[in-house]
This record gives C-alpha cells, structure tokens and sequence, in this order.
C-alpha cells in the first residue's frame, strides 16, 4: 500500500460548482479504485493525499500530474505505508474559503479528534502546516 501527498496551484480560481463537479468524479473513481484520502483547497492553493494499492495510486498521481487544471505540483511524499489513514474517506474535505473553513460544521474535522487519532503523523503533520499556513485567518 501507498501514499502520496502533493501540494499544487490552481491555473484559475475555482468556483464552489466546479469543485463540487471534481470531488464528484475524484469519489466515484476513488471508490471503484480503492482509493482514499483527502483534498483540501483553500484560495487556489491544494493539499491533496491518496492513498491506496501501489500500482492505482502511482496511475491515479500520474494522470494528476498531467492535469491542466492545476500547475507547479510538489509531490511532499511518496512512501510505503501499512495502513491507510483516511479508510472511509474516498475523498475527504475542500475548503474554497477561509469563512467556508470556519462556518461548515464538516471542515471543522480538520481540527477534530478524529484526525489527530492516527499513529502515523505524517499526513497529519502535512495537513497542519498547510491550515496553519492560513491559521491567521482562521478560528477554530
């Protein structure tokens, strides 16, 4: 099993629809793949870790490289893991904003106990600097 955890720009701002028509399609492909993780985008800025079989996440990171949708895509890492850190999560969070960060109950798992529980840390700690990058700005 593996994951990857990468750090990218949006080409353009995207707009609350066309995220929701992305998430749509990454969770159904996530799901007929096996594959899970997570997806944050705050002000054109995306964290996003899939995690999954080695072979469909290695396909899934390539086909991500090559979309025009995003630019400047840092893989932060890429290892071998035992066990996934987002089981049920086809495609967890999004965040357009900093007041949908603060105002939607479901973002709020960002700072949730649930999150915090894994053994692994090191999707966490990815995840934290990237809110914290805005923490200014947001009030948990």
């Amino acid at each position: 099993m593996k994951r990857i955890i990468y750090l990218s720009t949006a080409t353009k701002l995207m707009s609350d629809l066309q995220l929701n028509n992305l998430l749509e399609t990454a969770r159904k492909q996530n799901f007929s793949k096996n594959i899970t993780g997570l997806l944050i985008y705050m002000d054109g800025n995306f964290l996003q870790i899939i995690e999954g079989d080695d072979l469909e996440v290695n396909n899934l990171f390539n086909k991500i490289s090559f979309d025009k949708r995003h630019k400047n895509i840092i893989c932060v890492n890429d290892e071998i893991i035992e066990k996934r850190q987002f089981p049920d999560w086809n495609m967890g969070f999004k965040a357009t904003s900093y007041n949908i960060l603060n105002k939607e109950h479901s973002y709020r798992d960002l700072n949730s106990d649930k999150l915090y529980k894994f053994n692994d840390k090191t999707s966490l700690n990815f995840i934290k600097t990237f809110v914290r990058s805005y923490g200014a700005l947001i009030s948990y």
